[in-house]
């Protein structure tokens, strides 16, 4: 049985026997918790639903194929199999379910270099050799801790003192585990089988690049399947459902980001097309529409790049170093939002606080922490106006002269010197595009 189990790759080292220490641990922990253990059900429930069990079934097939491709053109050893089946089931199974988010840009490259990056094959030279086993089981929980610790901290403070500790730890325990791996294969150097060590670190590779067409695969499925979906649902009669589908699918193909797109709306057009040929061409106009957008935001990120301390004006009068404009724009107007929000609320007006509330963050928005926005109310909190300066010095602000909705909104080379309504930074009346272009870009 030892011979198998050895044969098969199944010769626990002292890491893996620590992690099934700690996991067998965590069952019974789990086991005597009535209320965990019933959540814990309520999981596995929503992660065999029919379509995810479908997912697993095709994910398993899939890699059994590369084992058996593997097999027949003589790539593969029996000592692999422990490392497939715990690929398989944890880093494979993590990467196939990413499957929603493979049509996000940069999705498919991320996930192959983490699979071929320095991260990984440090990960895998020190798992070649393995320190006692009660230095493992008392390690594994540390790093535990100093991994879920920074991520649950509430105070900021706290946070980066545990990310201190935590990246003090991570360095000096993968120095000693690198200097621990190199000792160990320096006394085994002349017995080891070298082609099997190189065979072991690419393994992992194969299987993840071989785990991506499948997650392509699946990410195009379920982007038609919310496209349909929602194809069906304007239209206002089934018949000729299936003209509108087969244009869209002629139209957009394996273009996995534009079905993505087509799966969250903007097919109108498409799903009301009375035949294959009206709705490819709807579709196609959809995908066009696209491709400008996305060419005009290339232009835009390229003209920050480009004119980044630049003090030029365009044809317009305009600053070319547009600087955290969009994201200054969204943080004032979302300020905006919230000061009507708020204004009935005791005492009525408006808030001189809000932005403390928010602990000045509008990291959501785009801006750093803190932000750099400053804001002035009234005495009677019937007036208010917040404005905040970009790195080229051009200042954007918005405020407002009377109850909600009452919106004045400027932009300017410097800060107004009052309330809307008072100073004639603001103009006559809540402002337009000739008094503020900069906001209607």
């Amino acid at each position: 049985m030892a011979d198998w189990l050895q044969a098969y790759g199944f010769d626990l080292n002292n890491r893996e026997w620590a992690s099934l220490i700690w996991l067998g641990a965590l069952l019974v922990f789990v086991l005597l918790k009535p209320d965990i253990r019933a959540n814990f059900r309520n999981v596995l429930r929503l992660a065999f639903t029919r379509k995810l069990a479908f997912v697993w079934a095709v994910y398993l097939v899939w890699v059994a194929a590369l084992v058996v491709f593997a097999c027949a053109t003589g790539v593969w050893r029996t000592a692999l199999t422990k490392d497939t089946i715990v690929w398989t089931a944890t880093a494979g199974l993590a990467l196939v379910g990413s499957f929603t988010e493979a049509w996000k840009p940069g999705h498919f490259r991320s996930a192959l270099l983490k699979a071929v990056g320095a991260v990984a094959l440090l990960e895998y030279l020190v798992t070649l050799a393995t320190f006692r086993l009660w230095a493992e089981v008392i390690l594994q929980p540390v790093v535990l801790l100093l991994t879920v610790a920074p991520i649950v901290a509430k105070e900021k403070k706290e946070r980066m003192s545990w990310y201190r500790v935590g990246n003090w730890f991570s360095l000096i325990l993968l120095c000693g585990m690198l200097a621990h791996t190199a000792l160990t294969l320096r006394a085994s150097w002349e017995s080891m089988d070298w082609g099997f060590f190189v065979l072991r670190g690419i393994w992992p590779v194969a299987l993840a690049a071989w785990a991506l067409i499948l997650v392509f695969g699946l990410g195009v499925l379920a982007s038609y399947e919310q496209a349909f979906i929602r194809l069906a649902w304007i239209r206002d009669r089934k018949a000729g459902t299936w003209k509108a589908k087969l244009g869209l699918f002629l139209a957009l193909r394996l273009g996995l980001k534009w079905v993505h797109e087509a799966a969250k709306g903007g097919t109108y057009d498409v799903a009301h097309a009375d035949s294959i040929k009206s709705a490819f061409r709807a579709a196609s106009t959809f995908k066009q529409k696209h491709v400008s957008a996305m060419k005009r935001e290339g232009k835009r990120k390229a003209d920050l790049a480009r004119y980044a301390g630049s003090d030029e004006l365009d044809e317009n009068g305009r600053p070319r170093d547009k600087r955290q404009f969009e994201e200054t724009v969204n943080a004032l107007e979302w300020l905006h939002t919230c000061q009507m929000g708020w204004y009935r609320r005791d005492p009525q007006g408006y808030k001189p606080d809000l932005i403390e509330r928010f602990r000045d963050d509008f990291t959501a928005q785009g801006l750093p922490a803190p932000a750099g926005i400053t804001m002035l109310i009234s005495d009677d909190g019937e007036r208010w106006y917040a404005w905040r300066e970009t790195p080229s010095g051009h200042c954007f602000a918005i405020g407002a002269s009377e109850h909600p909705p009452d919106k004045w909104m400027y932009d300017g080379p410097r800060p107004p010197e009052g309330f809307p309504g008072l100073a004639a930074e603001w103009g006559d009346g809540p402002s337009s595009e000739h008094r503020a272009p900069n906001w209607y870009e």
